[in-house]
C-alpha cells in the first residue's frame, strides 16, 4: 500500500480543483457511485477511490487526461468558459465529432464524448422560479435533456415562462432515475 503523501506534498491548486469538483458534486446532489456512472455514460471509466483522491488533491486534476476532465466538466454541468475560468485547466473549443472512433494505443476503441449541452438562460431561471411548484424543471438531467439542440429546428424556448409551459407540454414523458 502505498504512503500518504505529506500535507507538503499536495499542490495547493489540486486541492482546489478537488474542492470544485466535490462541491459541485454534491451541490447536483451525486454520491460518489452515482457520479462515477454518470462518468460512464461520458465514456470515461473512473473507480470511486480515484474520485476520492481527485476531490482530495492527492490525485491533482491537472494530470488526468483531457478525456477524463472533460467528462468531470460535463457531469458537472459546467461550461467550457466556465470551466476555464475556475480550474485554468486547457479544454479544446471544439468536441471531436460524435461519429468519430477515438483510437488509443492500450485502449478499447470507444465513441467520442458528446459535447456537453449548454443550458439556456431561461431554462436556468425557469428551474429557479417553477421548482416550488415542480422541482424536476431545476434537475440537471432534465434540463439537459430539455435544451438539447435539434428539439426546436433552431426556435424554441427562451424566456422562463416559455421554458416553463415547454416542461408542462413533456413533463408527464420525464422520467429520471437517481
Amino acid at each position: 500500500m502505498a504512503a500518504a503523501k505529506a500535507p507538503q506534498d499536495i499542490d495547493p491548486r489540486a486541492v482546489v480543483h478537488g474542492m470544485l469538483v466535490k462541491d459541485r458534486r454534491l451541490d447536483l446532489g451525486l454520491n460518489r457511485p452515482a457520479f462515477v456512472a454518470e462518468m460512464a455514460k461520458h465514456g470515461q471509466d473512473i473507480t470511486p477511490d480515484y474520485l476520492n483522491k481527485l476531490e482530495r488533491g492527492t490525485a491533482p486534476l491537472s494530470r488526468a487526461s483531457l478525456e477524463v476532465r472533460e467528462a468531470i466538466r460535463a457531469v458537472l454541468g459546467y461550461s467550457v468558459e466556465e470551466w476555464r475560468d475556475l480550474t485554468g485547466l486547457y479544454t479544446p473549443d471544439i468536441p471531436e465529432p460524435l461519429n468519430t472512433i477515438v483510437q488509443r494505443p492500450g485502449r478499447i476503441n470507444r465513441q467520442a464524448v458528446p459535447p456537453p449541452v449548454e443550458i439556456p438562460e431561461g431554462l436556468l431561471e425557469a428551474g429557479e422560479r417553477f421548482a416550488i411548484i415542480d422541482p424536476l424543471i431545476a434537475h440537471p438531467k432534465v434540463q439537459g435533456m430539455l435544451a438539447q439542440q435539434g428539439n426546436f429546428g433552431g426556435r424554441g424556448p427562451v424566456t422562463a415562462e416559455e421554458w416553463w409551459r415547454y416542461f408542462e407540454s413533456v413533463r408527464q414523458y420525464i422520467e429520471v432515475d437517481g
